[in-house]
């Protein structure tokens, strides 16, 4: 068995998969079909048993209605005719009597035997036990069957009606008589019926099941005994394996064959109804399910070879493929890429070995490029070092440049220059310097102050400025330079596209533990679309070129704010055209203890 599995686990993969797929499918075609066969079998058998059941029933039932309906004729005859009193005349009457009472006998038997076709004899006994017969022929000579007939018998059934077998094609139907009146025995009748009369009721069903069918009568001795064709009936029926009254569907061996009985009696046990039928002859038909049984087996195993050869090519195509590519790969370390037959893991891992060896071939020429990277990293080191040198020294030029432009406009008299280059001045110093992202209420105020007297001294009476800041709100700390581009808004609407004077004001307050900080002017004011642009903002492209700087800048306070602080704090706008506008801004209640 080792060995077996050794050359299995040795075999390519392709033929595995054959083997495989071949090996599962005839294992699962195989269990169907054998499955499907025995349950086809049990239910033929099954459904066959209780036809079988159901025919014998209905034949109990022909039966006994037509015993029945003989014994009540043979008693309404009896009725009408005066035998009831002739029968009891003794031997020792008158010869007048004697001559009257064979009169009466010999009248009943006549008409009770031509009353009815199926009757062929008729004996009556009177009350001295002395015979008397007639039959329909007189050449079959029925009666004579009853030679060792048992009176005292007849007489013990009380009236009560028996069926015993005959020979050749009659049996007999025996009956004590009483008369009607006093209930006083008066004798015996005895009926040759037809055998035919019974017969008839289940000869095609012989036919249709192809088994044996036989009758017992409350002593148990079979009817129409002669008619049986089957040996495995006559031996049932000699070895008495119907005593005891077995299950309705029994079996028993014959010969090396299982054969079924199936037994059923009548009301008060008056018939016992048996019938013998050969296992084979159920199942007969399911020779053809055997037959397409192992057809399909065959059609089945076919189609499962090819489908096994298709599918297992498939599968290790792939798989070749990606066994030539790493063979080349592993001798050059040059990839061709794979393009992988199907989608499934195996070309999805051929598609993996395609990225991992692309990602090998540019790790290997990095590696090849290090050192040329690493001067060029050395040489970028020494570039960065000097110009943050250069910034820290260019700014400082700047200041003094600046300085120096005062104290000469100053000199000249020229207060106005000098007052705009101090103030520049302070600006670019308050800008660039390093006071971190959180400053003072104080130092933003100080900064826009600034910023608005540039403008001031620009515009001259064209700008008008109003501040309403709460001095207890100036140690507050706020975001860097969030007043400047709302206020550059105010001027460039407020004062550039205005005709007349622009008025800009500045303020701040507290409610429910939140820094409003506002600015408004009375400028041109702010379409719907601009609105929705500034607060949700498109792409940079698609801003307005002439307020791109502006609208920027407000774009910029909001997102700053709601990233620092969330979203329930930022901007709001309220304006309408030629009505003005005024932005607001919404913040935490910061201190110089609040967590930054």
């Amino acid at each position: 068995m080792s060995n077996v599995i050794s050359k299995f686990l040795s075999l390519k993969l392709r033929t595995k998969f054959l083997l495989s797929f071949t090996v599962i499918i005839l294992l699962t075609v195989l269990m169907i079909s054998i499955v499907n066969y025995y349950v086809s079998v049990r239910v033929i058998k099954q459904n066959t048993s209780v036809f079988s059941q159901y025919l014998i029933e209905q034949i109990g039932i022909n039966l006994e209605k037509r015993t029945k309906d003989i014994e009540e004729h043979v008693f309404q005859q009896f009725r009408n005719s005066t035998l009831n009193t002739t029968l009891g005349i003794s031997e020792d009457a008158s010869e007048l009597d004697l001559y009257m009472k064979n009169k009466v006998i010999s009248e009943f038997m006549k008409d009770l035997v031509f009353s009815k076709e199926d009757y062929l004899s008729v004996m009556v006994i009177d009350t001295g036990g002395n015979p008397f017969g007639f039959e329909r022929s007189a050449t079959q000579n029925y009666n004579k069957q009853l030679v060792d007939l048992d009176v005292e018998r007849i007489k013990d059934q009380r009236g009560r009606t028996s069926w015993v077998p005959g020979k050749s094609n009659v049996i007999f139907m025996e009956k004590a008589v009483y008369d009607v009146t006093s209930s006083r025995y008066v004798g015996i009748i005895i009926v040759g019926v037809d055998i035919n009369l019974i017969g008839s009721i289940y000869t095609n069903v012989d036919e249709l099941t192809k088994g044996n069918i036989v009758i017992l009568n409350e002593e148990l001795e079979p009817l129409l005994y002669d008619r049986l064709v089957s040996e495995p009936t006559r031996y049932f029926i000699e070895n008495k394996m119907y005593a005891g009254k077995p299950s309705l569907n029994h079996g028993f061996q014959f010969e090396g064959q299982t054969y079924i009985s199936t037994i059923i009696s009548t009301p008060y046990d008056k018939w016992m109804i048996i019938q013998v039928i050969a296992v084979n002859e159920l199942t007969r038909g399911t020779e053809v399910i055997k037959l397409w049984t192992l057809s399909t087996i065959l059609v089945s195993l076919c189609l499962a070879f090819i489908l096994a050869v298709i599918i297992s090519s498939n599968i290790t195509g792939n798989v070749r493929l990606l066994l030539q590519s790493m063979t080349h790969f592993s001798v050059d370390f040059t990839h061709k890429v794979i393009v992988p037959r199907s989608r499934d893991e195996v070309g999805l891992l051929a598609e993996k070995f395609n990225s991992m060896a692309t990602k090998i071939s540019e790790l290997i020429h990095t590696v090849y490029e290090e050192k040329l990277l690493k001067q060029k990293a050395e040489y970028r080191t020494l570039q960065f070092e000097y110009k943050a040198l250069q910034a820290q020294i260019d700014p400082h030029f700047l200041y003094n440049t600046l300085e120096s432009i005062h104290s000469l406009a100053k000199l000249r008299g020229d207060e106005q220059v000098s007052e705009m280059i101090y103030l520049l001045g302070k600006l670019l110093r308050e800008s660039i310097s390093k006071k971190g992202d959180i400053i003072y209420l104080q130092e933003e105020v100080d900064f826009i102050r600034s910023y608005l007297s540039i403008h001031q001294i620009i515009y001259g009476n064209r700008i008008e400025v109003n501040y309403y800041f709460d001095s207890s709100l100036m140690a507050f700390r706020v975001p860097k330079f969030i007043l400047q581009p709302l206020v550059e808004n105010s001027i460039k609407h407020g004062i550039e596209e205005k005709v007349g004077k622009g008025i800009v004001s500045i303020g701040s307050w507290i409610k429910e533990d939140v820094l409003y900080l506002e600015v408004s002017d009375n400028g041109v004011g702010i379409d719907e679309e601009t609105k929705e642009h500034l607060l949700n903002p498109p792409e940079h492209s698609k801003l307005k070129q002439k307020d791109k700087h502006t609208n920027v800048g407000i774009i910029s306070v909001h997102k700053r704010i709601q990233i620092l602080f969330g979203d329930e704090y930022g901007l709001t706008i309220m304006s309408e055209r030629d009505q003005g506008t005024t932005i607001r801004i919404r913040l935490p209640i910061l201190t110089e203890e609040s967590p930054k």
